[in-house]
């Protein structure tokens, strides 16, 4: 739904200005449906633009067009087009900029694909906006530029009043981890001394100090678990209370422009920010402490199945790394689909009595 003043504003940051994207969804009149051609040309005369939109075939937009320009995406959507390469044999790589799933390149069939939307006298044409910085553009302030919050410093509002509950649990990770750092030992002490040594009372000396070990980390773990519910409630309670309050605020005219389902999936989102504050966080620092604690253990017994065990993980880290974009991407894809989905079954709901009056519950099943 933002993909038409997102375009805008990658092609302002392009000719040097940051305008606000905020301003420039009010004037492209955004609507329930998205934006259209018409309203994304008055937003960007309005920040200092020449516009020119209209049906191109792709010879006139590889040799007449200046780029960066904006074109329709499979009639649905925008994208910002910023490079176009010849290559041989009359190949072409059209390099696009999506604000859904970023940079991505297109050979000149897979790009026609998506843009072309009609054919007159044999010719395939798709629709285009050209822009033009004027020198309104240049000597103008940015619009209605509004400073950034900090991310930083938008969770440590929420975290630093648990500041004491949150050292708690890092001192309980700490000692989980020296925990199971000495298991291997008293296991390495009952198979060396005791079985070897057929020394019973010290096998049962170890096992009983193993067993106190277990209840230890146990117990430990059970009060980490009652503190970071404690913890993530009122996160949780915080995140949705100010999200409320802020939609308080927001002029009607925002609730023309969104959709039910999609102010619903904001709230469920509140959800995953709460887990990664708490949940998520914490996981990962107990597993950097576990494989700090286990990779000292096992360079002590074996360097060279060390050695092995740390490429494998470089490994599986780099794995990660490389599917991050390509995650973002279909997350970005959920939030959309499952917003469109809420917003259906609410108005499925909300007119269930329409249809029974209509009696066309069949047609509508």
């Amino acid at each position: 739904m933002d993909c038409g003043p997102s375009c805008l504003v990658m092609i302002a940051k392009h000719y040097g200005t940051h305008p606000n994207i905020e301003a420039i969804r009010k004037t492209c009149d955004l609507g329930k449906g998205g934006v259209s051609l018409l309203g994304i040309s008055k937003a960007a005369e309005e920040i200092g633009f020449k516009t020119i939109g209209g049906r191109l075939s792709f010879d006139t937009l590889t040799s007449e067009v200046p780029l960066p320009c904006i074109i329709h995406w499979n009639q649905n959507h925008f994208v910002v087009v910023y490079k176009i390469k010849k290559r041989r044999g009359n190949q072409y790589e059209v390099y696009v900029a999506d604000p859904g799933k970023g940079l991505i390149t297109y050979t000149k069939e897979e790009f026609c694909e998506h843009w072309v939307s009609t054919k007159t006298n044999g010719e395939e044409k798709g629709i285009a906006l050209l822009l033009e910085p004027t020198e309104k553009f240049y000597v103008q302030n940015d619009t209605e530029t509004i400073p950034t919050q900090n991310r930083v410093k938008f969770l440590w509002k929420y975290l630093r009043k648990y500041r004491r509950f949150f050292i708690q649990l890092i001192l309980g990770l700490l000692l989980g981890s020296l925990l199971q750092l000495v298991f291997p030992f008293l296991t390495q002490a009952i198979v060396d001394t005791g079985i070897g040594g057929k020394d019973i009372g010290f096998v049962w000396l170890v096992l009983l100090a193993q067993m106190m070990l277990l209840f230890s980390r146990t117990a430990i773990d059970f009060i980490r678990s009652k503190i970071l519910l404690h913890i993530s409630t009122r996160i949780n309670i915080s995140l949705i209370s100010d999200f409320f309050i802020k939609l308080m605020k927001l002029p009607m005219k925002f609730f023309d422009t969104k959709l039910m389902g999609d102010l619903l999936q904001r709230i469920e989102d509140h959800r995953r920010v709460e887990q990664f504050l708490t949940s998520s966080s914490l996981s990962l620092l107990f597993s950097f402490f576990t494989f700090l604690v286990f990779g000292i253990v096992l360079a002590v017994y074996n360097l060279g199945i060390f050695l092995v065990f740390l490429f494998g993980t470089s490994l599986y880290a780099v794995w990660i790394i490389l599917f991050l974009k390509k995650r973002r991407q279909l997350d970005y894809k959920y939030f959309e689909q499952a917003g469109r989905n809420r917003n259906v079954t609410y108005q499925l709901i909300n007119g269930m009595q329409e249809i029974k009056l209509q009696g066309c519950e069949q047609r509508k099943r």
